[in-house]
């Protein structure tokens, strides 16, 4: 593992290569290849300085190698002088060995999503709920999806994660306006980033799915919804449309790619609870990757540098 190198041992294991180029020698002809290496514990930089063009053209195919060579550091920071690398087959894989997973486990997560639905007690969303997540393929993508490619939760379980911490959220705040629909906010935040399941794929890495591209996670989640809705007898007219509507307007506002602004009590709390959850974790975050710095570089998601002490 990642965590585990040290300056000076010899190194042989699987990564995932998320980023790799060539470059040009500086004093001599030929090139190099600079590569970012990861597994669940970290990612590490690496070069080749014997490269082929065997290995440019597998690193143009694939992406998780079994990799050797040395540890050594480079202006303060661990690099790997990679000296072999070889294309690990499909069916030797294991994802859980190279992308990182949620710090919360999933014991305390299906806990917290339990008592969550357990609180919802409109008939039909209790129903449409249960539909959906505990059906074995849905409901397990659901509980495996990364939230996000980078910016939040970019890691397996992510989606898991945020969306039971934005449904706590929108239900502690639907508590303290009693004209809100508690049942409907938290279904809403349950199911507004259902989408992604689609929108992502993350066999080898996580990247945007075709369908993802096209259409993105907010109408793919709710044409998955509506069919899902179509299936439960008298499911009430207006009720599906709230809950569309929290879906399409999420993300709040049209320059954010919100198709709609919240224009219901109960979307607003939703897109509310996703904003703060989503940036709260990039505070989180900054404070855990530079523990002994005042200021976090500047964050591009967040146009801002964030003061960390």
């Amino acid at each position: 593992m990642i965590q585990d190198l040290k300056a000076g041992e010899r190194f042989q294991g699987t990564f995932l290569i998320t980023d790799w180029k060539e470059a040009s020698f500086r004093n001599k002809p030929g090139s190099y290849l600079i590569l970012t290496c990861q597994d669940r514990t970290g990612s590490i930089g690496g070069k080749v300085w014997e490269m082929t063009l065997q290995m440019n053209h597998w690193l143009q195919e694939f992406d998780v190698f079994e990799l050797k060579g040395q540890v050594n550091e480079f202006r303060g920071n661990l690099e790997l002088t990679i000296e072999a690398l070889q294309p690990v087959p499909e069916d030797k894989i294991d994802l859980t060995e190279l992308l990182q997973a949620s710090p919360v486990s999933a014991a305390e997560l299906e806990k917290r999503l339990k008592t969550l639905i357990e609180e919802v007690k409109d008939p039909y969303l209790s129903l449409l709920i249960h539909q959906i997540l505990d059906d074995p393929k849905i409901g397990d993508a659901y509980r495996s999806c990364p939230a996000a490619r980078k910016i939040h939760q970019a890691y397996l379980r992510g989606l898991w994660e945020h969306s039971v911490e934005v449904a706590e959220l929108a239900a502690a705040l639907a508590a303290h306006y009693p004209e809100v629909n508690r049942d409907l906010t938290i279904t809403g935040a349950l199911l507004h980033d259902l989408g992604k399941i689609d929108e992502y794929k993350y066999a080898r890495g996580i990247d945007v799915t075709t369908e993802g591209r096209l259409l993105g996670h907010i109408v793919i989640g709710i044409q998955m919804i509506t069919r899902e809705i179509d299936m439960i007898l008298g499911f009430p007219a207006e009720l599906k449309t709230k809950l569309m509507h929290i879906l399409a307007s999420h993300h709040g506002r049209y320059e954010w790619q919100s198709p709609k602004r919240p224009k219901i009590m109960e979307a607003l709390l939703v897109h509310y609870a996703d904003a703060m959850e989503a940036e709260l974790w990039q505070f989180r975050h900054a404070k855990e990757s530079y523990p002994d710095s005042e200021w976090s570089p500047y964050l591009p998601s967040m146009e801002r540098y964030l003061y960390l002490t």
